[in-house]
């Protein structure tokens, strides 16, 4: 087993630790918990599993997924570590967890059990409040992404996309962020293109034309 002092470490790179000292995270270390390694394509989540235990991506990146009513799956988001994963669900009333989660990369993933959590945030407020900031900043996220679906079209939600990411290096990957198929994306790109609003690069991708 890993000596606490470099387990304490992968623990501290998260914000909602990296004002705990070693001896405060070797506090919440002897509660039972599990830290396992996934490779690549692992399903990590799978739709209507609990939440009993809060998840941190240490090591990996994942993605989130959800089925269409079309049956095509749409990614929701894309997770380099480090990062908890579905932090929403732990303590909610309905822990079922509405997504799944597979690896992109190897990774590795803590599961703290939520009582161990919640003692250990009882004992020290200043967690309590990361873990409260961290709630609020993934409801404003997904709240982002619920509206750029209900009210925005196709058109729009990309530009969108390219403001955030600077650019479109995958179209296929992208489709997938976007909830579309792929060729009614390179469609939309072409006609983009076709009126000075992006521009294609010499890789293939697009990104906006400044110019535009």
């Amino acid at each position: 087993m890993q000596k606490i002092s470099v387990m304490t470490k992968e623990l501290q790179q998260f914000p909602l630790f990296s004002q705990c000292s070693e001896e405060m995270l070797a506090e919440l270390l002897r509660w039972p918990y599990k830290r396992k390694v996934y490779q690549e394509g692992d399903m990590v989540v799978r739709v209507g599993d609990t939440c009993d235990s809060l998840m941190l991506l240490t090591e990996g990146t994942v993605e989130t997924r959800m089925g269409s009513e079309t049956g095509r799956e749409v990614v929701i988001d894309r997770l380099q570590a480090p990062k908890i994963l579905a932090p929403a669900f732990l303590f909610s009333k309905d822990n079922t967890i509405p997504v799944e989660v597979l690896t992109i990369t190897e990774g590795v993933i803590w599961y703290i059990h939520r009582e161990a959590f919640f003692q250990f945030m009882t004992a020290h407020p200043e967690v309590l409040r990361a873990f409260l900031g961290i709630l609020s900043d993934r409801s404003h996220f997904l709240s982002g992404k619920v509206r750029s679906f209900a009210v925005k079209g196709l058109r729009n939600r990309v530009l969108d996309y390219i403001r955030q990411h600077g650019t479109i290096t995958n179209v296929g990957e992208t489709a997938e962020m976007l909830g579309v198929a792929r060729p009614s994306l390179s469609r939309l790109l072409a006609d983009l293109q076709a009126e000075g609003l992006v521009e294609r690069t010499k890789d293939g991708g697009y990104i906006r034309n400044k110019r535009g």
